[in-house]
C-alpha cells in the first residue's frame, strides 16, 4: 500500500498487500496517474450540480412518462409484451428465489461488474476483488474514484442491458418481454440495495441518494420502456418530450397577457 498512491486512503481504494505483479502494475498506472486524478477532480465537482438538475428535471420526466403512456394504444403488441415481462418479474419477485442466496449473488456480481467497466474507462486499473463485509462492492481499484463510480451500479441498468443483447436473437416481442422484465429488476435491485445500505451509498451520503438516485432511474426506466415501443426512435422522441417542457411552459406564458393565464389549458404535445 505504501508504494501506491493515495496511501492514506482506505475502503474501496484501497489495494490487497500481497499480490505479486503489484510493482508493474504500480509502474503502468503511474503514467496515468495525473490523468486519472483530474478526472476525479472534475467528475467531483459535478456532483451536487448533478444532483440539483436531477432534481430540478423531475418533472420534465414525469411529463415524458405522460406521453409515453399515452403513446402504449399505439403499440399495443409491444406494450402487451412488455407488461407481460414486468409482471413476470413481480410473481418471481415473490417467490423464495428472491431471497435466496443466488439473486443476492447476483446483484453483487453486477454491481461488480458495472464498477469495474466504470474504473477503466476513468482510468482506474482494476486490481482484484476483495470480501464483501460492508455489504458493498468488492471491487479495488487504483487511486481515489469519484462519485460516478460509487453511484454507476444504482443508476446504470447493465443487467437489462445485457439480456436486451442476448435477447437479440428473439423476435421484437420477445425482446420487449425480456426489457419488461430487466427494467423491473433493475428498479427492485437498486431498491433492495437502498434499503440495506451499501458502503457505496454511505459515502455518496444519504441527501445525495435521496436528491439523485429517483429521478435519475425514472429518467433510465423512461428510456428503457420507449425503447421497447419504439427502438432508438421511441428513446429519441421520449427525450425530446423531457426537454420540451421549459419550451412549452414558456409559449404558455409568452402566448396571452399574464391575467388571462388561468382562462387557458395547458398545451399538450401532439
Amino acid at each position: 500500500m505504501r508504494s501506491f498512491p493515495d496511501k492514506s486512503l482506505t475502503g474501496l481504494s484501497q489495494i490487497p498487500r500481497s499480490t505479486w505483479g503489484q510493482r508493474s502494475l504500480k509502474s503502468d498506472y503511474t503514467s496515468d496517474a495525473m490523468i486519472s486524478k483530474q478526472i476525479d477532480r472534475l467528475v467531483e465537482r459535478t456532483k451536487w450540480p448533478a444532483a440539483g438538475m436531477a432534481v430540478a428535471t423531475l418533472p420534465f420526466t414525469i411529463y415524458a412518462w405522460g406521453n409515453l403512456l399515452n403513446q402504449c394504444p399505439t403499440y399495443p403488441g409491444y406494450s402487451t409484451m412488455f407488461g407481460i415481462g414486468v409482471f413476470l418479474f413481480v410473481l418471481l419477485a415473490r417467490t423464495t428465489i428472491a431471497q435466496s442466496a443466488f439473486a443476492i449473488r447476483f446483484i453483487e456480481l453486477e454491481r461488480d461488474l458495472t464498477q469495474s467497466v466504470l474504473a477503466l474507462a476513468m482510468l482506474h486499473p482494476v486490481v482484484g476483488y476483495g470480501k464483501n463485509e460492508n455489504k458493498g462492492s468488492r471491487v479495488r481499484w487504483l487511486g481515489r474514484g469519484n462519485w460516478v463510480m460509487l453511484a454507476a451500479p444504482y443508476f446504470v441498468p447493465t443487467a437489462t442491458i445485457v439480456l436486451w443483447l442476448v435477447s437479440l436473437i428473439l423476435f421484437q416481442s420477445l425482446r420487449c418481454l425480456v426489457l419488461g422484465f430487466g427494467v423491473s429488476y433493475h428498479m427492485v435491485a437498486v431498491m433492495i440495495q437502498c434499503q440495506t445500505g451499501t458502503s457505496e451509498l454511505r459515502r455518496l451520503g444519504r441527501k445525495f441518494c435521496w436528491m439523485f438516485l429517483p429521478a435519475i432511474n425514472l429518467l433510465v426506466a423512461g428510456c428503457i420502456a420507449a425503447f421497447a415501443l419504439n427502438g432508438f426512435t421511441g428513446v429519441g422522441d421520449f427525450l425530446i418530450d423531457w426537454i420540451s417542457l421549459p419550451r412549452l411552459i414558456v409559449d404558455w406564458l409568452m402566448e396571452k397577457p399574464v391575467e388571462s393565464l388561468t382562462d387557458r389549458p395547458f398545451p399538450i404535445v401532439k
